[in-house]
Formats: C-alpha cells, structure tokens, sequence
C-alpha cells in the first residue's frame, strides 16, 4: 500500500483540475504549493494552522476547490504530524542509479558526480552526510560547449536525498 504522506517532489508535482466557473486562483495555489513543498523538506517553517487557514482569490477558470481544499488538508496533517517518509534511495547504489539528464545550461557534472558519491557513502553507512548539508549544497553551472546536469532534475534529486537523510534522522 503506498504511503499516504507526500513527498516534496510529489507537492511540486501535484496539478490540479480546472473549473469552468470560479475556482481558485493557480499561480496563488501553485506558490502556496511551493511553500509547502519547502516546509516538508525542513527548508522553511509553516505552521499548520496557516496551511488551514489559507485562503484564495477565485477566477473564472481557477483551480477546482474541492481538490485543492482536499490537498491542503492532507498537507496540513502531514506538517501537524511531523511525518517524514522514507524514500527509493535507500542505498547508495538507487541513488547512483539515477540518470540525470544533461542540458548545455546545466549544473557541472564533476561536481554533481563528486556530491553524489559522497553521498552514496553516507547512504551506506560509509561517511556522514547531514539534510542540512544536501538543503546548503551549490553547484557551479555550464553553459556553451560544456554540457552538465540539467538543473530541476538535480535540484529533485537533492530533495530526495535530503527527505532521506532527515528519514533517518540525520
């Protein structure tokens, strides 16, 4: 049976259906949806209260409420709770297993490539790695000729890994 509890990467990801009529604003939805996303991830405080108490404009073709009231509610649970889930990248080799798509206007892959043997290390017990660790690290990006890691898929990675890494209570 799949977790109840959502992921960062599940947040981020979670798209919403349309109303004809009045329905919630979506770029106030989808920032909202941000927020919270970065709240699971420990990047930022958000109450849950505040998740409750949240409120949109409505537009004429704005998000079904019934979905995003459905969403925030669970949201607010989740942070009310404090339940971290674990993830798939219970071993170092998942998380080497990942393939990372490349783009010209990406994150350097040696840089990448290092942080991520570190921290398949740390997944095996073979180093340290801290969440905060993950959440701080920066990477240097490529352009022209030079071809890295394309940037939302490394940054979706980082979010796993952190999720893990506070899983197991690091």
């Amino acid at each position: 049976m799949p977790s109840p509890f959502l992921t960062p990467a599940q947040v981020r990801a979670t798209r919403f259906p349309r109303r004809r009529g009045k329905g919630y604003d979506p770029a106030q939805v989808d920032a909202f949806a941000l927020r919270i996303a970065d709240a699971l991830a420990g990047r930022v405080e958000l109450h849950p209260d505040r998740v409750r108490a949240v409120a949109f404009t409505e537009i004429a073709g704005g998000y079904d409420q019934r979905a995003v009231d459905d969403f925030l509610a669970a949201c607010e649970h989740q942070l009310r709770t404090g339940h971290v889930p674990p993830t798939t990248l219970r071993t170092g080799e998942a998380l080497l297993a990942v393939k990372l798509p490349r783009s010209t206007d990406g994150y350097d892959r040696g840089e990448v490539d290092a942080f991520l043997g570190r921290a398949a290390a740390a997944l095996d017990d073979r180093g340290r790695m801290t969440s905060g660790e993950v959440r701080h690290t920066r990477f240097t990006t490529t352009s022209g000729l030079r071809r890295g890691y394309q940037v939302r898929a490394v940054d979706a990675l980082l979010d796993e890994l952190e999720q893990e890494l506070r899983f197991r209570g690091r």
